[in-house]
């Protein structure tokens, strides 16, 4: 039965040889509710990983708590735990087959062969594993490993499932298909899952909550949409997606407009009731590549640097301002196209405006 996670004040310090102390993680808070597929996403170094191995057991707190429904499992040992983890190397015995793997936990708890297959067989049409349960991992395509190691995590039937990475060794076009299959059956069983990527594509496929991560802290937590579109801070920003960033000052607000002073020009943004400003504060513009607007009906004038065109898209960078801006425009089939060196105006999509704090 999938069960909610809980991290209250959560804490891991290190320390060197020097005796020097040092926060992976710090004092973090977090809930993932029940079958929620919840992503801890971020740069090498950030934290999420040992978050991940301490919700498991296999790191032991320094600090907090960490709840699996009621049941604080801060003191509980890795297998005593009610998750099991996907690991980013498959983890499969050589040795065995692909059924002989899968059902590795259930012999070591001792359930009848009868059991067994009764959990067993569901799982393996499920995988579509079936045409390979008698061959072993060496004659299975990285996808197939994959798959084998999915299905003897979920045949435990856990409360939570956790994944360290799990599609990293896969090439690009599996990585699509694997991210698929996987947020399928997440769905398909209604099990709680907790996943660790620093690819910001398979944190946005898959995610009901992104939890980003920076620096052992938590910056922001929201659902996709929430995240790319409502970013509350210049990291979360550049980080999500493609970012550009136009500096200034906030001139005036209202109930839900502010009115930014940049260096060339004025822009009305709308306001986000998550963060607020004072009249006078530094503050950065987020404008993504779509929200700008390239023609030549514009007061605000640019000059084109760069352009190319990638098929599905045309791709520009303007200088604006003394800021080079990165654009795109979406079947630029029998739309202008313009070249490097042609004189252009620019025009930004209020909509797709955004303010964070500028620093």
């Amino acid at each position: 039965m999938a069960k909610s996670v809980k991290l209250e004040n959560v804490t891991k310090t290190f320390t060197d040889d020097q005796r020097k102390s040092t926060h992976a993680v710090d004092h973090i808070n977090l809930h993932i509710k029940e079958g929620q597929f919840t992503t801890l996403l971020g740069p090498s170094g950030c934290g999420k990983t040992t978050t991940l191995r301490m919700i498991a057991g296999f790191e032991d707190l320094s600090e907090g708590n960490i709840f699996f429904g009621d049941e604080n499992v801060k003191q509980i040992p890795a297998n005593k735990r009610d998750c099991t983890m996907v690991f980013q190397s498959y983890a499969l015995f050589p040795h065995m087959t692909v059924y002989d793997n899968i059902c590795y936990g259930l012999r070591l708890k001792k359930l009848s062969k009868q059991e067994i297959d009764k959990r067993v067989t569901p799982i393996m049409d499920i995988m579509n594993l079936h045409v390979n349960a008698n061959r072993m991992p060496n004659q299975l395509s990285g996808g197939q490993q994959q798959r084998v190691a999915l299905a003897r995590a979920l045949v435990m039937e856990p409360g939570v499932l956790l994944f360290d990475e799990p599609l990293s060794n896969l090439d690009a076009k599996l990585r699509i298909t694997m991210r698929d299959e996987i947020r399928r059956i997440q769905k398909k069983l209604g099990i709680t899952a907790v996943y660790v990527t620093h690819d910001q594509s398979e944190a946005m496929s898959l995610s009901d909550q992104i939890v980003v991560m920076n620096a052992g802290k938590i910056e922001q937590v929201g659902t996709p949409m929430e995240i790319y579109q409502q970013p509350t801070s210049k990291f979360v920003s550049d980080f999500i997606g493609t970012a550009n960033f136009l500096d200034g000052k906030v001139e005036s607000q209202s109930d839900d407009m502010l009115t930014v002073q940049t260096k060339d020009t004025k822009l009305d943004v709308y306001q986000d009731n998550a963060l607020s400003f004072r009249e006078g504060q530094p503050v950065s513009i987020v404008v993504r590549p779509e929200a700008i607007i390239i023609d030549e009906q514009g007061t605000e004038k640019a000059k084109v640097t760069k352009s190319v065109f990638m098929g599905h898209i045309q791709e520009y960078e303007v200088e604006y301002g003394g800021v080079s801006l990165y654009a795109i425009v979406a079947d630029p089939g029998g739309k202008k196209t313009y070249s490097a060196g042609d004189e252009v105006s620019v025009r930004f999509s209020q909509q797709s405006l955004h303010v964070v704090p500028a620093s």
